[in-house]
């Protein structure tokens, strides 16, 4: 009998062992930061005029997440300054004052220093400024806005519009950028938000098979330029919110890779044929460092959601072929037919006095803002003097209305061009 009991006893001590050893294992400690290259979506608070050594204020405009937890929160603070304003090009000035406008134009650099927790927490930062999203593409949708990017305006109600050609008609334009500009702030150095011990327990699903039809949100690590790109290219692209099963466990955390290729590759050509670039994402896998263990990569199939484009990718489209392709405006069939239209009545136009002709010239160009266009390109000299000298007239609304066929319809296309910093959403689904 008492030999029952001391094994029994043994027994009893070894498994209660066995759990306190398993419930003393150690939590792993995960180092909480921001990489390098991450873009901070911002918003400008207040309007902005374009001096060295302004002050810029900004919000930002979404949250941004490090390993499975939120650390910014969306509506923390930025304060940065102008540091310098750099000047255009020689025909970018030029083309200024041959549209009447006498103000030299200039492109502010701005960097964002310092960061503003919503507790009121300040965190020293380095970035470099670029301008923001100004939309957002969805499969076979047309852009949503997404603000205002730095050197160019979303979707305007007809009063804004009106205001602007109208203050656009002033020889002297005012240097700034309004309230609501959307701008994207680049990380030059990582940010560090401490550490945080996670058990053991939270890494128990993270590599597991991902649902069918999850969406995910990432940035492209590798830059796509249909003019450059070949196909076969490796493209990379990272994970900016964690994803969690539908019971809330961690599957994968920030920047965990996502690894495909470049199917096809169309580069802008003549006729006004726009590049065309289909991609396939294939694999993802957890980050490189900061995991216990060694976890293997997953066979995916990834198809673009959405994608967030500047002011010059605003035509962009995503097919159900999971091609992104720039599909032209109808609104350039308006350009050539008003040119054709000013050509065909220059040849019957008599010679104006030099008030008369200065009152069309401008009346010319607040037109211009709402037709598109610019006519001959030659600005308000060639419409004055055409004005003046009817054979003059002639001349140069023949070769506007050459050069406008030829910009819309004969000349090379547009290509697509989406920078490392374009934020996309992926559909995925285990293959």
């Amino acid at each position: 009998m008492f030999h029952h009991k001391s094994l029994f006893a043994c027994i009893l001590s070894v498994c209660l062992c066995a759990v306190g050893f398993a419930q003393s294992e150690p939590p792993t400690t995960i180092s909480l930061s921001v990489d390098k290259g991450f873009p901070l979506q911002v918003i400008l608070t207040e309007k902005l005029r374009y001096k060295e050594n302004e002050t810029v204020r900004a919000t930002l405009a979404e949250p941004v997440f490090s390993f499975d937890r939120e650390v910014i929160p969306r509506g923390s603070q930025l304060e940065g300054t102008i540091t310098a304003l750099r000047k255009p090009g020689k025909w970018t000035r030029v083309s200024a004052l041959l549209n009447g406008t006498f103000t030299s134009p200039r492109v502010p650099q701005i960097t964002f220093h310092t960061l503003i927790l919503n507790g009121g927490k300040r965190i020293p930062i380095d970035t470099y400024v670029v301008a923001g999203a100004e939309g957002v593409v969805r499969s076979d949708k047309k852009p949503e806005s997404a603000g205002n990017a730095l050197t160019s305006t979303s979707k305007k109600s007809g009063k804004d519009l009106l205001k602007k050609a109208v203050v656009g008609l002033s020889p002297f334009q005012s240097q700034q950028a309004s309230a609501g500009t959307r701008l994207t702030a680049v990380l030059q150095q990582p940010v560090e938000f401490g550490v945080a011990d996670v058990d053991s327990e939270a890494f128990a699903d993270i590599g597991a098979e991902i649902p069918s039809d999850t969406i995910v949100t990432a940035r492209l690590v590798t830059a796509l330029d249909s003019k450059s790109t070949t196909v076969g290219s490796p493209v990379e692209a990272r994970l900016i919110r964690p994803l969690f099963s539908q019971h809330g466990r961690l599957i994968y955390p920030v920047g965990s890779r996502l690894l495909g290729t470049v199917t096809e590759i169309q580069p802008a050509r003549s006729r006004h044929r726009n590049g065309q670039v289909s991609l396939s994402l294939t694999t993802i896998l957890p980050p490189d460092s900061g995991l216990p263990g060694q976890l293997l990569p997953q066979n995916i199939t990834g198809e673009l959601v959405s994608l967030q484009v500047n002011h010059e990718m605003k035509n962009l489209m995503i097919n159900k072929t999971n091609t992104a392709r720039i599909v032209d405006s109808k609104k350039r069939w308006i350009a050539p037919a008003w040119a054709l239209i000013k050509a065909e009545r220059s040849f019957g136009a008599s010679a104006d006095s030099f008030d008369e002709a200065l009152l069309g010239a401008y009346r010319g160009k607040f037109l211009k803002q709402f037709a598109g266009g610019d006519g001959s390109g030659l600005g308000l000299p060639a419409s004055i003097s055409g004005a003046m000298f009817p054979p003059v007239g002639i001349g140069f609304s023949l070769y506007g209305a050459a050069r406008s066929i030829y910009t819309n319809f004969l000349g090379r296309g547009r290509d697509i061009i989406l920078p490392e910093t374009t934020e996309i959403e992926i559909r995925l689904s285990p293959r």
